[in-house]
């Protein structure tokens, strides 16, 4: 005699493990994801242009300023420039004549590579 299956069958064979899931369903993932890196770039696009705002006001600062540097600057070469004149007088005093003659000679030949400013504000240093 040979055993033979129950009337109705075997009962099913649980074969899947039955385990509840952990977290949230993927879409929920994902689009929290996209939500977090659309809000980074949207703070990315905005501290880009405030950089791009912040150089704009820089060169335009500069460009407003350059006159008063320039100024500024023409002021100071020709502040040096002519207490130099008064050391070498200074110096001329104490000199022998023939020593004089020799230091009032010019070392350049061609007086065209002396620039002095041509705009100083200020009093003119001739009338003092």
């Amino acid at each position: 005699m040979q055993d033979l299956p129950p009337i109705g069958g075997y009962d099913p064979v649980q074969w899947k493990r039955n385990l509840p899931s952990r977290g949230f369903r993927a879409t929920i993932y994902f689009w929290g994801i996209t939500g977090l890196i659309g809000f980074g770039f949207y703070r990315l696009y905005q501290g880009v242009t405030e950089q791009n705002e912040l150089a704009r006001e820089r060169q335009w600062a500069r460009f407003h300023l350059e006159p008063l540097l320039l100024a500024e600057q023409d002021r100071n070469v020709a502040r040096r420039f002519f207490a130099e004149q008064r050391r070498r007088d200074e110096v001329k005093q104490s000199m022998s004549p023939e020593a004089r003659a020799e230091f009032e000679q010019p070392i350049y030949n061609d007086k065209s590579k002396q620039r002095l400013p041509k705009y100083v504000a200020g009093p003119n240093p001739a009338d003092q």
